[in-house]
């Protein structure tokens, strides 16, 4: 998630940032084969402030921007200014990072090298809201839990976010990313097909659903994931 550019120079720069990080994530795959997932995110930040600063040298350009790559099972984040990262859970929101950081960090500093980071579990149907600075500087913990409470769907919880941050003096271009952690065991029950490898057998909750060398029946675990789903779309129906 990218502060925006008005024009000239400074869109320009964010153009070029967002090109080199899609070339970057082209070239990985859909899978991030690394041992150290803060270690890649603060390698990314050194790329792009160096290859920023070879292309517009001594502009004292500064840019926000806060980026994560996550599993099903854990989120890994890195930030470099204002940008705002929550995780919604058990309808309460945390968030990942505190206040605003230098901006300079990531384009104006001397090495690029200070960008903050952050991990976090995450679980089948657990909510990860990013948010641009202009919405991160007037949104809470608090009011990010109060929509969601709301509104699960990301569509409706984008309008939730973009009135209340209006409301509180948001100005500028509102931009937010609302992604639901899927529940791949509980689809794969449902369908047939294999969950990503890795993913263990869970229930609401998050906790594995037998103990080591325990077994279950299968049709108990389809039973289980059948009733969760359907819990979850009767909640989904009601709240529409």
């Amino acid at each position: 998630m990218c502060s925006e550019g008005e024009g000239g120079e400074e869109l320009e720069v964010r153009r070029y940032a967002m090109a080199l990080l899609h070339e970057f994530f082209r070239h990985k795959g859909p899978t991030l084969d690394v041992s150290d997932h803060r270690l890649l995110l603060q390698s990314i930040f050194r790329h792009l402030h160096r290859k920023i600063l070879d292309k517009w040298p001594g502009s004292g350009l500064a840019m926000d921007l806060v980026m994560m790559v996550a599993s099903p099972q854990r989120l890994y984040a890195a930030r470099g200014g204002k940008g705002g990262l929550f995780i919604y859970r058990a309808e309460e929101a945390t968030a990942l990072f505190e206040g605003g950081a230098d901006m300079k960090n990531l384009l104006g500093g001397p090495s690029g090298e200070k960008a903050e980071t952050a991990e976090a579990p995450l679980q089948a149907g657990d909510v990860v809201v990013l948010c641009n600075p202009a919405v991160a500087g007037v949104i809470g913990s608090r009011d990010i839990a109060v929509i969601l409470r709301r509104a699960r769907d990301p569509g409706k919880a984008s309008l939730f976010l973009s009135a209340i941050a209006e409301r509180k003096g948001a100005e500028g271009v509102l931009a937010a990313l609302v992604w639901e952690v899927p529940n791949y065991q509980g689809a794969a029950l449902l369908t047939g097909e294999a969950p990503p490898p890795g993913e263990e057998a869970r229930e609401e909750g998050g906790e594995p659903a037998a103990e080591p060398g325990e077994e279950i029946p299968e049709e108990e675990h389809a039973e289980k994931a059948k009733k969760q789903w359907l819990s979850k779309w009767r909640r989904h129906r009601e709240e529409d």
